[in-house]
């Protein structure tokens, strides 16, 4: 039996917290910590719950830099970060030591792939060889990403965009849905359209 303890009771977890024992019979999830959203399985605020010491904590939030933020909040405690391999996906690289990586549904990764913590993935994804996501990146459903791309931290991707072999994504750069990217992406600016051009710049952090 493996046990899970979810970081955030909001739409995502709830969703998780399905998925796990639906991947593995003996998969059970204790409960939810959260600092604002009261349930029936939420064990607690994040920085004052009694953490479980053999249970995996994964951080349920769809913002890469939520998802680091709670989370070294929870290693600062002594929490121990698990990894959710969902066993029907494609893997050519290693990805069942990343901390707090998500890997959903049928996602294929390729050979040769580098990936940092508190990576999200949702099913459908297909990362190339040689491809380099940073901490905190988070990739949507049916996204491309070509081989040696090179996706910065906390950048999100959203739906059927596609990132062009070895283009580089700058931190905190937003892809729009469809967008098809063709050259590389400056930090923290949103692009969109096909092929991608910028139509917003934000200030680092947002």
């Amino acid at each position: 039996m493996k046990k899970y303890v979810l970081a955030a009771a909001g739409g995502f977890g709830r969703e998780i917290a399905a998925w796990l024992p639906s991947y593995a019979s003996g998969n059970v999830v204790c409960g939810f910590v959260d600092d604002v959203k009261p349930a029936e399985q939420v064990l607690g605020r994040i920085d004052t719950h009694t953490i479980v010491p053999d249970a995996d904590y994964l951080v349920c939030l769809g913002n890469g830099a939520d998802r680091i933020a709670v989370g070294e909040r929870l290693l600062a405690r002594g929490a121990r970060m698990g990894t959710m391999v969902a066993p029907m996906g494609l893997y050519a690289s290693d990805v069942t030591q990343v901390p707090g990586g998500m890997f959903l549904g049928v996602c294929s990764i390729s050979s040769t792939v580098e990936v940092g913590r508190f990576v999200l993935v949702q099913g459908f994804a297909c990362i190339g060889h040689d491809v380099v996501l940073e901490d905190g990146v988070t990739v949507s459903s049916h996204v491309f990403i070509g081989g040696g791309a090179h996706i910065g931290r906390n950048v999100t991707i959203h739906p059927h965009a596609s990132i062009l072999p070895d283009v580089r994504v700058g931190e905190g750069a937003v892809i729009g849905a469809g967008s098809i990217v063709t050259k590389d992406v400056p930090p923290h600016v949103t692009v969109f359209g096909s092929p991608a051009k910028v139509i917003a710049v934000h200030r680092s952090g947002e």
